[in-house]
C-alpha cells in the first residue's frame, strides 16, 4: 500500500500546476541565457532570463483575460522598475528614495489580490537583481532594461501559446488538485471511528485541511466558473469539469453530513468491531476520490477499482448482526446512527461512480446543468482600480502597514549594506522582499523556511563545487535546481529555498568564479535580511490577529445562521432556490476557513498575542460541529425529501435563529451586555413526546410481526431530525459558554 502510496503522490506531483509551472518557468529562463552565452553575451542572457522569470511569477492560474492583462501590466511596470533601477544606480541617496518607492507601491498592489501582489512582488525582484549590478553607464541601464523587456515578452508569449495549445490544463489541475484534497479531508475523518482516537486532536486536523479544501475549491470556481461564464460551457471538456466540481462540492457536504457523536460512538460500540469495518470502507472511499483527482489531472478516464457496494453490504449485515442482539426497539434505536452513517455513505458512493462516469466525454450526451443554478454568482469579482489603491492609503488597512515595514526594512537593509561596504547588497534586500508578509506569523514561518533552506543549499552546492570542477556536471545540476525552485516554490517553500541557493551560487559561478565566499556570503546575508524582516514585522505597526478575530467569528456565525435557515424552510414546508442555497452553503465553508485560517496565524504568533486561544478554538470546533450537523439535515431533505414535516420543526427553527443572534451580540465586547440566551422552549418536549410514541407504536408492529409501515417512516425521519436538532440546542448552549 505505500508503494503505491508513494506511486500515487509521484504522478500528483508530475501532473500538479506547480511541476507544470516549474518546466514553463525553466525552460523560459534556460533558453534565453543559453543562447547568448553561445553568443559570449551571458550577461545580456542573464537579463533576459531574469525578466522572464520575474514576470513568470505574475502567471498564476486564471481565465485568459486576466492572464492576458497580468502579463501585459507586468510586462510594463517590470521594465519601468528595470530601467529607474539602472539609472539611479551610481547615486545612492536617490537609489534609497527609488527603492522606498517602489516597495511601498508594489507592496500596497496586494489590494488588487494575488495576482496584483505577485506582480508587485516581480517588479521587487528585477529592481533587486539590478542593485547586484556593477559600473552600469545609462547607456548600458537601457541596454539591460531592453534585455529584461525582451525577456518578460517572451515569457508571456510562450505562456500564451502554451495556453491556447492546452487552454483547459490549469483548471483541470486546479480540479484534480481539489478532489485530492478533498480525499485527504475524508481520510481525516475517517479517524474517527479509529478505537481509541483523541476526537479533539482529530478535530484540529480535519479544521486545518478544511481550509486547504475551501482553498481549493475558490481556486476552482476562479478559474472554471468564469470560464464558463465568459464562453457559455459550450465544449464537452468544460461541461464535464462543471458537472464534476458542482459534484465535488456537493460530496462535500455529504462528508460533512456524516457528522455524529464519536465519543459516544466509541463508547457504545467499543466491543465490536463495526467501526473498524467503517474506517475501513471509508478508506476505499478515499482511495477512490485520489484515483479520480489523479485522472481528471492528467485529463484521463477513470475506472473504479473496489465494487464499494458489495464493501457496504458486508458493513450493512454486521450492522443487522448487531441490531439482533439487541432485544428491544428502545434499545435497537442506538444503532440508528450507524445506519444513517451507512445510508449518507451510499450516497456517497453513488456520487462517486457518478464522478468516474464523468471523467469519460462520451457520457455526457444526456448531462445537463441546472439552468437554475446561476454558476456567475458563485465566484468573486476583484476591482483593479485606483479607488481601491487609495482607499487603502490608510493605517487601518493592514497592507498600507505592510507596504511602509517592506520600505522601510529594505532601505534600513541597503543603508545598512553601503555602511558595511558589502559585496552582495542585493541578496539583503531579496530576502527582506521574499520572506516580509503582512502577518507576523506568516513571516516567521518564512524567515525560518529560509533560513533552513538557505544554510542546506548552500551546504550542497559548496559540497558539490568541492567534488567535481567539471562544468557539465555543475551545468546540469543547475538544470534541475532551476526545475526544483520554480516546482516547490508555492507549496514547499522550503524545498524550494533548498534549489534555489545552489542555483544562485552555481550561476556565480560560471560569472564570478569564488565558490566557498559566495556560499559564505549567500548565507550571512539571508541572516541579515532575515533578521531585518523579523524586526520589522514584530516593531513596526505589526498586525496581531486577536484583533481580526471576532470579525472572523461574527462573520462565520452569520453564515452558518444563513445555511441553517434555508436548509429547515424545506421542513417547514417551504422552499428555497437551488443558487440561494448552494450559496449559502458556499458562503459558510468560506467563512469558516478564513475563521480557522486566522487562527492558525494568530497560533504562530507571540504567545502574549495569542488572547484566549483555546476558548477561540472550542468555539470554531463548536462552530464547525454545527455546520456538519446543518448539512446532515441538508443532505436527507435532499435524498429522502421530508415525508412528516412536524408543527415544532417552525417554533424550534425561529427559536434557534434568536438564540443564535444573541451569540452574535455576546462576541462583540461592545455588545455583549445587550445579550440575553432565550430560555428554553416546549417545542423540543413535545418532539420528545412525539418520537416516544412513534417507537411505543412500533414496537407493537414489531410484536405483530408487520414490515415496513408509514409508522415506521415517520418514527425513522423523525428520530432523525429530532437528534440533529438536539445537536443543534446542544451546541448553541456550548457556544454560549465558550463565550461568557
Amino acid at each position: 500500500m505505500r508503494i503505491e502510496q508513494r506511486i500515487n503522490d509521484i504522478k500528483s506531483f508530475l501532473y500538479s500546476y506547480h511541476f507544470s509551472n516549474g518546466m514553463r518557468t525553466t525552460i523560459s529562463v534556460v533558453v534565453p541565457s543559453l543562447i547568448f552565452a553561445a553568443i559570449g553575451q551571458l550577461g545580456l542572457g542573464i537579463a533576459m532570463s531574469m525578466g522572464a522569470l520575474c514576470t513568470a511569477l505574475s502567471d498564476v492560474p486564471g481565465t485568459i483575460v486576466h492572464k492576458r492583462n497580468g502579463l501585459i501590466i507586468s510586462t510594463g511596470l517590470i521594465f519601468l522598475t528595470a530601467l529607474g533601477t539602472g539609472l539611479l544606480l551610481p547615486y545612492p541617496a536617490l537609489m534609497a528614495c527609488w527603492i522606498v518607492a517602489c516597495c511601498f507601491v508594489f507592496a500596497m498592489m496586494l489590494v488588487y489580490g494575488n495576482r496584483g501582489g505577485n506582480i508587485g512582488t516581480g517588479c521587487l525582484l528585477i529592481m533587486v537583481s539590478i542593485l547586484g549590478e556593477t559600473n552600469l553607464t545609462p547607456g548600458m541601464a537601457l541596454v539591460y532594461a531592453a534585455m529584461v523587456l525582451l525577456g518578460s515578452i517572451w515569457y508571456a508569449l510562450l505562456a500564451l501559446i502554451l495556453w491556447q495549445i492546452r487552454p483547459y490544463l490549469n483548471v483541470q489541475q486546479a480540479l484534480g488538485d481539489c478532489i485530492q484534497q478533498t480525499a485527504r479531508y475524508l481520510e481525516l475523518r475517517s479517524n474517527f471511528y479509529t478505537p481509541g482516537v483523541d476526537v479533539a486532536a482529530n478535530y484540529k486536523a480535519v479544521l486545518a485541511q478544511q481550509v486547504i479544501v475551501n482553498e481549493k475549491q475558490e481556486n476552482v470556481r476562479e478559474l472554471l466558473l468564469k470560464r464558463r461564464s465568459a464562453q457559455q460551457g459550450t465544449t464537452s471538456i468544460n461541461k464535464s469539469m462543471v458537472l464534476i466540481f458542482l459534484d465535488m462540492v456537493d460530496l462535500q457536504e455529504q462528508i460533512m453530513a456524516s457528522q455524529t457523536d464519536y465519543n459516544a460512538l466509541q463508547r457504545d460500540f467499543k466491543q465490536d468491531d463495526i467501526l473498524q469495518k467503517f474506517h475501513a470502507l471509508i478508506t476505499e472511499f478515499v482511495e477512490e476520490l485520489e484515483n479520480i483527482g489523479l485522472a481528471v489531472a492528467a485529463g484521463q478516464r477513470s475506472l473504479p477499482k473496489t465494487n464499494l457496494k458489495y464493501e457496504m453490504e458486508k458493513v450493512k449485515k454486521a450492522i443487522a448482526d448487531i441490531t439482533l442482539k439487541l432485544p428491544t426497539l428502545a434499545e435497537r434505536t442506538r444503532t440508528i446512527p450507524l445506519t444513517n452513517i451507512l445510508q449518507n455513505l451510499q450516497d456517497m458512493a453513488q456520487r462517486i461512480y457518478n464522478l468516474h462516469r464523468l471523467t469519460r466525454l462520451e457520457r455526457l450526451k444526456d448531462e445537463t446543468i441546472d439552468p437554475k443554478l446561476e454558476l456567475s454568482k458563485f465566484t468573486t469579482r476583484q476591482k483593479y482600480d485606483l479607488e481601491t489603491f487609495r482607499d487603502n492609503l490608510t493605517f487601518k488597512s493592514h497592507i498600507f502597514r505592510h507596504a511602509i515595514r517592506v520600505s522601510l526594512a529594505t532601505v534600513t537593509g541597503y543603508l545598512l549594506g553601503q555602511a558595511l561596504h558589502l559585496d552582495r547588497v542585493y541578496w539583503i534586500l531579496l530576502t527582506i522582499v521574499v520572506i516580509l508578509k503582512p502577518g507576523f506569523g506568516l513571516t516567521r514561518s518564512r524567515s525560518i523556511q529560509r533560513l533552513i533552506g538557505t544554510v542546506l543549499g548552500a551546504l550542497f552546492a559548496a559540497g558539490l563545487l568541492y567534488i567535481t570542477h567539471n562544468d557539465t556536471v555543475i551545468f546540469v545540476s543547475m538544470l534541475l535546481c532551476i526545475l526544483g525552485a520554480y516546482s516547490f516554490m508555492s507549496f514547499q517553500y522550503t524545498l524550494s529555498v533548498f534549489f534555489v541557493t545552489p542555483f544562485i551560487i552555481f550561476l556565480l559561478h560560471f560569472l564570478h568564479p569564488s565558490d566557498l565566499y559566495n556560499a559564505t556570503q549567500r548565507v550571512l546575508d539571508t541572516f541579515i535580511g532575515g533578521g531585518i524582516a523579523f524586526f520589522a514585522n514584530m516593531l513596526l505597526w505589526p498586525s496581531w490577529e486577536h484583533n481580526t478575530l471576532p470579525g472572523y467569528m461574527q462573520k462565520m456565525l452569520l453564515s452558518n445562521r444563513r445555511y441553517f435557515e434555508l436548509v429547515l424552510r424545506v421542513y417547514a414546508s417551504e422552499t428555497n432556490t437551488v443558487t440561494d442555497f448552494k450559496l449559502a452553503r458556499k458562503d459558510t465553508y468560506v467563512s469558516t476557513a478564513n475563521m480557522m485560517a486566522a487562527f492558525q496565524r494568530m497560533l504562530s504568533e507571540p504567545k502574549s498575542k495569542q488572547k484566549n486561544a483555546s476558548q477561540v478554538y472550542h468555539f470554531v470546533v463548536l462552530n464547525h460541529t454545527l455546520t456538519s450537523h446543518i448539512a446532515a439535515l441538508a443532505a436527507y431533505s435532499m435524498h429522502h425529501g421530508v415525508q412528516f414535516p412536524r408543527p415544532e420543526y417552525k417554533e424550534i427553527t425561529t427559536y434557534l435563529l434568536q438564540y443564535i443572534d444573541q451569540l452574535y451580540l455576546m462576541i462583540d465586547p461592545d455588545t455583549r451586555s445587550q445579550a440575553q440566551l432565550e430560555p428554553p422552549i416546549h417545542a423540543f418536549d413535545t418532539l420528545d413526546e412525539h418520537l416516544h410514541n412513534l417507537v411505543h407504536l412500533r414496537q407493537l408492529e414489531i410484536n405483530e410481526g408487520k414490515g415496513a409501515t408509514p409508522i415506521r417512516d415517520e418514527m425513522l425521519e423523525t428520530k432523525q431530525v429530532h437528534d440533529q436538532l438536539q445537536a443543534i440546542l446542544s451546541l448553541a448552549k456550548d457556544m454560549g459558554k465558550a463565550l461568557a
